[in-house]
């Protein structure tokens, strides 16, 4: 017997064969000391549907006093409980299809909000449609955020402009700028006591010196790494504990506040991201389920997802597609909702939602390479672990109430892979389901790769797997 490993963390490789596994809308999760595996793999949180807009294309988002404002294409949204139904309303204008920021202040009794898109910067109120500043000492802004009773806004050429204490009003005055490194700055990001000025080629990270005039922050530290892109940088949503960003040598970085950053990217990713033309087009969607924080980096043809605990990746790919549809996210009525880049949903990520909307999720674990190089191999046999008898009493039948899995295996290194067979994984209660394939012919000099795919939305936990491995000589 041999077993057939199932990685913890995806691994593809530069080309098919040269890959330790792949996880994909699945992700390992370590079980505790005395179990029959060290880890298990499970499908990775589903969207579950809040509320349709009728405009799609999401831009941002932000939460305040019970009333969530999404910004999609051309109009702001408003999003409210009602005790039994989230009711949408439609606030009115607000111009452009580009990424926004939102930020508010602490003014009291009602907060100010601010929303800075690719025009100009918007004052919000839940009753009247978004309105310009108009304050003709703001150039236009790139980003707006908040930290120490200031709005902060990031201009392109490295200056950044600082509101009155909670208040809207700016001075032409009262700025600083980002001189260390040439080329301006691309956002600037409130996290923690610091205020982190990103540009394409370094952060600069400034603090609160109390200064009475100009700008109330002052250089503190530089930290040579610039970013990517304006949205290539999430974390600093309220209740998330680290910025995650793609850095400008195409990696992606840790900040845990400070100034010291780390990479978690693996050279898999990194090739990923350095082939993306237009790095404006990378974003960075961060989000919590079940005390999981997430952080996906997203390209035209990736997503990839770093859980912060644990150090380890997985992929997200939606149905029909090859990258995540998810983009933006902000915590709303006590869990975190994420956007659609190309429809009107506005979703909840939820761990107990095993689709997207009305699309499957389909989890594929790809197995180690099961190498014997340079000899042929027999398999009669091979068994996968799982935790069976998932099937839900009433349900859709029968992906609901008798759930397969389908399984195949390659033997060219995973260029291509033989027709899956379906296997049962068991209805409810029927704990002594046996996933098992039989008669799968000789691997030869390339190792054995084994994949799993599991589409029907209930419980799915893959822990293991063994085969029968006979070795022939060359």
């Amino acid at each position: 017997m041999a077993d057939i490993l199932f990685p913890i963390t995806t691994a593809p490789g530069a080309r098919p064969g040269e890959g330790a596994g792949r996880l994909i809308n699945c992700y390992a999760e370590k079980l505790a000391d005395g179990a029959r595996s060290s880890h298990t793999r499970r499908r990775a949180p589903g969207l579950k549907g809040v509320a349709k807009t009728t405009h799609v294309g999401a831009r941002g988002f932000h939460y305040y006093n019970g009333t969530l404002y999404v910004a999609q294409a051309e109009r702001l949204i408003r999003i409210n409980w009602s005790g039994t139904a989230y009711v949408v309303t439609d606030v009115g204008n607000l111009p452009g299809t580009g990424r926004v920021t939102f930020a508010r202040n602490n003014k009291a009794p009602i907060a100010d909000i601010l929303c800075t898109t690719e025009d100009d910067t918007f004052v919000i109120t839940s009753g009247s449609p978004p309105a310009s500043l108009g304050d003709g000492d703001l150039p236009q802004a790139l980003t707006v955020d908040f930290i120490d009773g200031y709005f902060v806004w990031a201009i392109r050429d490295g200056r950044v402009f600082f509101s009155g204490i909670n208040d809207t009003t700016v001075s032409a005055l009262d700025f600083g700028k980002a001189e260390s490194h040439p080329g301006g700055i691309y956002r600037a990001v409130a996290f923690g006591e610091l205020l982190y000025l990103c540009g394409p080629n370094a952060i600069e990270v400034w603090q609160n010196a109390g200064n009475a005039t100009g700008s109330p922050f002052s250089r503190a530290s530089v930290i040579s790494r610039g970013i990517a892109g304006t949205f290539a940088i999430a974390g600093n949503e309220y209740g998330f504990s680290a910025l995650i960003f793609v850095g400008d040598d195409s990696a992606v970085y840790r900040l845990d506040g400070g100034y010291q950053i780390t990479k978690v990217s693996s050279p898999d990713l990194d090739r990923l991201i350095s082939k993306v033309v237009d790095k404006t087009t990378l974003d960075v969607t961060v989000a919590i389920t079940e005390g999981h924080q997430w952080a996906t980096v997203s390209g035209p043809g990736f997503s990839w997802t770093y859980e912060l605990g644990t150090g380890l990746w997985h992929e997200r790919a939606s149905y029909l597609d090859n990258h995540w549809r998810g983009v933006c996210s902000t915590q709303a009525f006590d869990k975190w909702v994420i956007g659609d880049r190309e429809t009107d949903d506005v979703w909840f990520l939820d761990q107990d939602t095993m689709r997207e909307g009305a699309d499957p999720l389909v989890m594929s674990a790809i197995s180690l390479p099961a190498s014997n190089f340079p000899n042929r191999t027999i398999i009669p046999r091979a068994d996968f672990d799982f935790i069976v008898g998932q099937g839900l009493v009433t349900g859709i039948e029968p992906i609901e109430t008798d759930p397969v899995c389908l399984i195949s295996w390659s033997d060219d290194g995973g260029q291509t892979f033989k027709q899956p067979l379906k296997r049962s994984l068991g209805r409810l209660a029927k704990h002594n389901t046996s996933v098992s394939v039989n008669r799968t012919g000789t691997a030869g000099r390339y190792p054995r790769v084994w994949r799993v795919d599991i589409s029907d939305p209930v419980y799915a936990s893959l822990q293991a797997g063994t085969m029968d491995a006979q070795g022939l000589s060359r």
